[in-house]
């Protein structure tokens, strides 16, 4: 994806929510925390730099990435695929 406003669309509309959504359980359903922790993580940060392609994963893989940031685990990106 090249255009930097598409991919906040994408993000906006169809990525960010599904992730908060199953991240929200590890806050205790408490979406508010849920979303604020989210956008102060590294996956946040890298997700929404068009060049690391992270965009294309699932929802449920971005969700296991943020978990383990989140609970201290070393975090690893999947290599994008060509």
């Amino acid at each position: 994806m090249k255009d930097k406003n598409q991919l906040s669309v994408l993000l906006g509309v169809c990525i960010i929510p599904q992730i908060i959504a199953e991240i929200k359980e590890f806050y205790n359903n408490r979406e508010e925390m849920a979303i604020k922790e989210f956008y102060k993580s590294n996956v946040f940060d890298k997700l929404q730099n068009p060049a690391t392609g992270l965009w294309h994963l699932s929802t449920k893989t971005l969700s296991q990435i943020f978990l383990a940031e989140a609970t201290g685990q070393v975090i690893e990106f999947p290599e994008e695929q060509s």
